[in-house]
């Protein structure tokens, strides 16, 4: 099976996925699906940096994942904040106790990895489901899945035709300057058709000047996810995260862009709703 036939397949199956979490629209379904990303999330990460010898806190990892359910939960917003001020320094001893039962089995950079886990993968995540609480927010998620996308494939398709300068050839030979203008231009063109489309079916009024430069910003900062991806699997010397998506790798092999891209997007939000 050809690897451009097994990207394709493989993305049709994911917006299927996406599309049935995006119709069912149900606050239960998406924290289930935002919480299953996060674990698989920390599984690979975790793998990855166990094959390059170091000792992740797992348990801490995954505990830190069902943090998530705590986003759009039915309770006060000072008592969420209450729980993760507490929450945190005790995450933050219980670790240090591992190292010191350990008897430094596990060192102070296993920790530093651990705490870099859960700001990378369930923090981040944690995005989807605030865009998703956000009036409109599964158009703002379609907007930021959409330039993920649009942005890969651009890169992809055009960059392996005509790239010739190297992006980052140490990160990531196979990215081009190219590829990279091609996804800018791809994820504006999918933001700015989107928006129009939703302007005249679903009144949302988005001013189409902002939206493109909202594209190319997204866009941006999606490949600074993916390149972030690609120096962590760079550094532990694996190809991918792993073999779960074929053709594209692993969740955080799909999502290393999305994971950047959420959060700008629920910035954009905000100056989306004061424009």
């Amino acid at each position: 099976m050809k690897e451009g036939f097994k990207r394709i397949a493989t993305a049709f199956l994911f917006m299927i996925v996406l599309i049935t979490v995006f119709v069912i629209n149900n606050p239960i379904v998406d924290s289930a699906f935002v919480v299953l990303l996060s674990f698989l999330g920390m599984y690979e990460y975790n793998k990855c940096f166990k094959a390059k010898g170091h000792k992740p806190i797992s348990l801490i990892g995954y505990i830190s994942c069902l943090g998530v359910l705590l986003v759009g939960a039915n309770i006060d917003y000072k008592v969420k904040i209450n729980i993760v001020a507490i929450a945190l320094p005790i995450i933050l001893i219980l670790m240090f106790a591992y190292i010191v039962v350990k008897k430094l089995e596990v060192g102070i950079v296993d920790l530093a990895i651990t705490a870099l886990s859960i700001i990378y993968i369930p923090f981040l995540f944690s995005f989807i489901k605030l865009l998703a609480i956000l009036p409109n927010g599964r158009i703002f998620l379609l907007l930021a899945f959409a330039s993920a996308m649009a942005t890969d494939t651009f890169a992809y398709e055009i960059g392996s035709r005509f790239g010739k300068h190297k992006l980052s050839p140490i990160v990531s030979p196979k990215k081009s300057i190219e590829g990279s203008i091609a996804g800018i231009i791809g994820s504006i063109v999918a933001c700015v058709v989107i928006s129009i489309i939703t302007n005249t079916y679903f009144n949302t009024n988005f001013n189409i000047i902002v939206i493109a430069v909202m594209g190319l910003v997204l866009s941006i900062v999606g490949q600074i996810g993916d390149l972030a991806a690609s120096s962590i699997k760079r550094y532990c010397e694996q190809k991918d995260f792993s073999n779960l998506l074929p053709g594209h790798g692993g969740v955080l092999d799909r999502f290393d862009s999305v994971m950047f891209i959420v959060p700008i997007m629920y910035a954009f939000t905000y100056i989306l709703s004061i424009i």
